[in-house]
């Protein structure tokens, strides 16, 4: 008789009832309960400190904004071009030996198909592999094997908001060759911004194009001394 009432009570429960009595209904339970009471509690510390919670909420957008802004490969690739592009336009004696080198070495790498950038999160990190996408050599498929992109000679850039670091320096000032004055010596190389840049040298330029004018006091005393005399 026990029995028949108990499946008769079931019966009448209903699927819904019958299916909150199961673990993982209670378990849901738990889990949503413990997420009210974490969102209470943080609601409360937010109150009693709106300050740091302020900071805390700008510097969590500040590190999103900052994932999102991270570089792919297919940017990397596009700026070489653009670079290419930018120094095919220039005199062969102008451009810069080092733009040039770096920009031919990011196309070379990308033909052949061993330039690889790695999102970091924050930073992405473009590195020369030794072998090919397609390759199946048991040294490019095995994980251990391969160069950590901090290596010498396999770091070729370094991606962050939205910008390619290395290359942006490279290519800084294409259009002058550095080895034009390699037969100087060092302290003449280089010239400081200040040197390029001297408001002192404006100055002297404009007043050695300015007119001389002469006072009469200026022409009395420049007079000879056997007028004078007179």
């Amino acid at each position: 008789m026990a029995a028949a009432a108990a499946a008769a009570g079931g019966a009448s429960r209903g699927l819904w009832a019958r299916l909150g009595d199961t673990r993982l209904a209670l378990w849901c339970r738990a889990l949503l309960r413990d997420y009210s009471s974490s969102l209470r509690d943080a609601a409360a510390a937010a109150r009693r400190r709106p300050a740091l919670t302020a900071a805390a909420a700008a510097a969590l957008a500040v590190t999103a904004g900052l994932a999102r802004s991270v570089p792919d490969g297919g940017s990397l690739e596009s700026a070489a071009v653009a670079a290419a592009a930018a120094l095919s336009r220039l005199p062969p004696g102008s451009r810069s030996p080092r733009a040039e080198r770096r920009v031919l070495r990011l196309l070379r790498l990308r033909e052949r198909g061993r330039l690889r950038v790695r999102n970091l999160g924050l930073v992405a990190v473009a590195a020369a592999e030794p072998h090919g996408a397609d390759a199946a050599l048991y040294r490019a498929r095995c994980p251990h094997l391969r160069p950590r992109p901090w290596e010498r000679g396999a770091l070729l850039d370094v991606g962050f908001a939205g910008r390619w670091w290395l290359l942006e320096a490279a290519l800084r000032d294409p259009d002058v060759n550095e080895e034009e004055f390699g037969h100087l010596p060092e302290p003449l190389r280089r010239l400081r911004p200040a040197q390029l840049r001297s408001e002192r040298n404006e100055r002297l330029h404009r007043e050695r194009l300015r007119a001389v004018v002469l006072s009469e006091a200026d022409i009395g005393e420049e007079e000879p001394l056997s007028l004078r005399a007179r």
